[in-house]
């Protein structure tokens, strides 16, 4: 094998090797629902975010395109898969576009104009992070971001979910500039380590990372509970929307 090949294959596998780096990442919250102490955990299928203090967590599988909410407190697990929520987001705009600008508007649509601005840097755990401004109407997002920090997953599928995020539970009209604003957000490169969200009615949410360690996690730690009961809300919201409800 030619030395420019060999050379060529090494840096390749290199690269692999960091991408499938698992991250863990504790943050600390602070505004409604998002108090207390959060962990985020990455891996190349997975990310899960386990929030003690609201005894609910969030998963996320990148391979199924699946999004999952885990009620400790119901025992519960609802599950939304993200064809379903782009089939009901696209049946919701089509019902929006035929309504009065008056009528979009009270039910959160109308405009979804969404801006994302650089606003300089700053160091968060000794890692150089690009402060960033993204706007869609009252609703403003101040994240610092680490460009060098990659989720371990594949780049198309974290493009998707950062899409759809913002999405879910939001079938109303605004459930587009939702949208809208996760194609925006996906243009932002690297990990947030801090963030701070100012929503109409409510309010403000902040959160800051406080340690991030990299290396392997186990995999137990991305099972969701054998004896909770799932509901399949993706699917709910899909033939509720096909029904004209």
């Amino acid at each position: 094998m030619k030395a420019p090949m060999r050379l060529a294959l090494l840096l390749l596998s290199a690269s692999l090797t960091v991408l499938a780096t698992d991250l863990t990442l504790t943050m600390t919250g602070t505004g409604k629902g998002h108090e207390g102490e959060q962990t985020q955990y990455w891996s190349s299928k997975y990310m899960r975010i386990n929030h003690p203090a609201s005894q609910t967590d969030s998963m996320v599988d990148f391979e199924k395109a699946v999004s999952y909410t885990i009620n400790h407190k119901k025992k519960l697990i609802q599950k939304i898969s993200w064809d379903d929520l782009e089939a009901s987001m696209e049946g919701m705009a089509e019902k929006m576009k035929d309504l009065p600008l008056f009528a979009q508007k009270m039910m959160g649509g109308g405009d979804a104009t969404v801006t994302a601005e650089e606003q300089g840097s700053e160091t968060i755990l000794g890692r150089k992070c690009k402060k960033w401004k993204i706007t869609m109407g009252k609703m403003v997002i101040e994240s610092s971001n680490d460009p060098s920090l990659k989720p371990p997953v594949p780049a198309g599928s974290y493009k998707r979910f950062l899409k759809f995020k913002n999405a879910i539970g939001q079938m109303g009209g605004n459930a587009s500039g939702m949208m809208k604003l996760g194609e925006e957000l996906a243009k932002v490169q690297g990990i947030a380590l801090r963030s701070h969200t100012v929503m109409p009615i409510v309010g403000e949410v902040s959160s800051v990372a406080t340690a991030l360690k990299e290396g392997p996690i186990p995999a137990a730690t991305f099972s969701l509970p054998e004896d909770y009961k799932v509901e399949d809300t993706g699917k709910k919201m899909r033939e509720s929307m096909a029904k004209g409800r």
